[in-house]
């Protein structure tokens, strides 16, 4: 039998191309599109693949098999490698994530098989739970990369009053007491931008979403509205001047995180006196509230305590005590609701402001992966005997890599590599599936992200 790399001087139709090569037409007409694969026409105008094609397919697919995003294929197959050391670094790493994935499944599976031993049965509930376990990694690049050029940098609307960029968020004061946040695709960290990730805004507006829904007895909250995938209203609050950061672990890698203040000998740190003998990544004996002060643009956040909030007026006493116990339980809630998807959630930070009626509201987003750190629970153990970093669902794969080649607070930001953006991506969409239990739908292809974005927002002028 002919293997696909191997033909004789025949030629194929793409539904026959795609048939032996076990893809997609969709999938074969984006590598089309993409310029990965280029289809001969027939005198007819009919789209065929010669053995020329039939072997760059072949190439396309086994570069594809190692975890690298079509457009860094494009570069490798026009003769364009950089850095190719680092290259392999990161495909090692993207295999160490894939057998991990696949060692979580397997005991999924076995555990399946175990309870089916011994009860005779597997409910439904247990067939959803393994079925989310053994499939929940398994992303649809294809899906995915046929969107990862919908990407939002900024949604600024000239015709919208009152507008404020934050690092994430372009922000609209409405004058009925309404303001529009639109959760961009830019990452930050370190106080500053350091790139934009596909799919990123949607994940956080969409999580927060979830999250907002699961805490609204314990804290009320700013949303009135989602009016598209990026965006929500809610009403517009006066803003605390402290952000509330509560860490159930020893970690962190910013000048505020506990573990950097650890590692330079720091033990009374927040008002709180931690212990000699700790190791990175460890579990503190009980959660504490960290709080900073919130930082101007440019400015560095800086840690607090509750003598210094209460003495310099930031907050009353009574605002203290309500935004620190609402911080703790939330935190709690989130800590549970992680626990049941086989995530730990390690720490967050929550934002209060208060609104026109004098009531303490979360504003923002919560227990997203931009706001916290979150570790996948069944690996833990082990990565912290060794000495590793916990398996994480969050953006500090871009911070360490960002963080080891520079000072981050200082110098220019070295060009992130696309395969590490690409890879941070599906984190995000994976973090999405797993924290919420819900799949992630991508934007379609077409309009551009841009354009349906300040669609939706035009519906708000005059408003």
């Amino acid at each position: 039998m002919e293997t696909p790399n191997r033909m004789s001087e025949r030629f194929f139709s793409p539904s026959e191309t795609a048939r032996r090569f076990g893809v997609g037409v969709r999938a074969l007409r984006l590598y089309e599109r993409m310029g990965l694969v280029r289809p001969a026409r027939t005198s007819a105008g009919w789209r065929v693949y010669g053995p020329g094609e039939i072997e760059r397919l072949h190439q396309v697919l086994t570069l594809k098999s190692l975890g690298l995003p079509l457009a860094r294929i494009a570069q490798l197959l026009d003769g364009r490698v950089a850095d190719l050391p680092a290259l392999l670094a990161l495909q090692e790493d993207v295999l160490s994530v894939r057998l991990a994935d696949l060692q979580r499944a397997r005991k999924a599976v076995q555990a399946a098989r175990a309870k089916i031993a011994r009860d005779l049965r597997l409910s439904l509930d247990d067939l959803i739970d393994l079925v989310r376990e053994t499939t929940m990694s398994t992303i649809d690049e294809t899906r995915l990369s046929a969107s990862a050029h919908q990407v939002l940098a900024e949604a600024i609307d000239p015709g919208l009053p009152g507008l404020y960029r934050g690092k994430v968020r372009d922000n609209y004061d409405l004058p009925d007491g309404r303001r529009i946040l639109v959760t961009s695709d830019r990452l930050s960290a370190f106080d500053r931008v350091l790139c934009c990730v596909p799919f990123k805004g949607q994940v956080l507006n969409a999580i927060a979403r979830w999250a907002f829904e699961q805490t609204a007895d314990i804290c009320p909250n700013h949303v009135l509205d989602y009016p598209d995938p990026n965006i929500v209203v809610g009403r517009r609050l006066t803003i605390l001047p402290v952000e509330i950061v509560v860490r159930g672990y020893l970690a962190g890698t910013t000048s505020t995180s506990i573990l950097t203040m650890y590692k330079a000998g720091r033990r009374q740190m927040y008002g709180q006196t931690l212990p000699d003998g700790l190791k990175a990544n460890q579990a503190l004996a009980a959660p504490i509230v960290t709080p900073t002060s919130k930082a101007a643009d440019g400015d560095h956040d800086a840690p607090l305590d509750a003598a210094e909030i209460l003495a310099r007026g930031l907050l009353t006493e009574a605002q203290w005590r309500q935004v620190s116990e609402a911080a703790l339980a939330l935190f709690a809630r989130g800590q549970a609701l992680a626990a049941e998807r086989g995530l730990i959630l390690a720490d967050t930070k929550y934002e209060f402001g208060v609104d026109a009626e004098g009531t303490i509201r979360l504003a923002d987003e919560i227990h997203t992966p931009d706001s916290s750190r979150y570790w996948r629970a069944d690996t833990y153990a082990q990565r912290l005997a060794d000495g590793e970093r916990p398996d994480s669902f969050d953006k500090d794969v871009i911070r360490e890599w960002v963080a080891a080649r520079c000072d981050p607070y200082k110098d220019d930001i070295p060009e992130i590599p696309p395969e590490l953006i690409w890879k941070t991506a599906l984190t995000y969409v994976e973090a999405h599936d797993r924290i919420t239990g819900r799949p992630f739908d991508p934007p379609k292809p077409a309009p551009p992200i841009q354009e349906r974005v300040l669609a939706a927002l035009a519906a708000f002028h005059g408003g």
